[in-house]
């Protein structure tokens, strides 16, 4: 392997590290996010996670135009 090679396997493997890292200290499934100071969900450990159902909704709009776009045609 050339160095470079080393260079992108230590960078994948951080990145991975990291993924395995954040995925244990938030067992719960709540993620660190812009909203976690203020977060009701994040605090009680349930609810309803304002951020996330926000995402949701805006992706359910674009998806709809995309259809209408398309004359409902998948």
């Amino acid at each position: 392997m050339s160095g470079i090679d080393v260079v992108i396997v230590v960078a994948v493997a951080a990145v991975l590290a990291l993924c395995v890292r954040s995925f244990v200290r938030h067992k719960d499934g709540c993620a660190d996010c812009a909203s976690a100071g203020s977060c009701s969900a994040s605090a009680r450990a349930q609810g309803r996670c304002v951020a996330t159902e926000d995402m949701l909704r805006r992706a359910d709009a674009a998806l709809g135009e995309a259809e209408r776009g398309r004359g409902g045609r998948a």
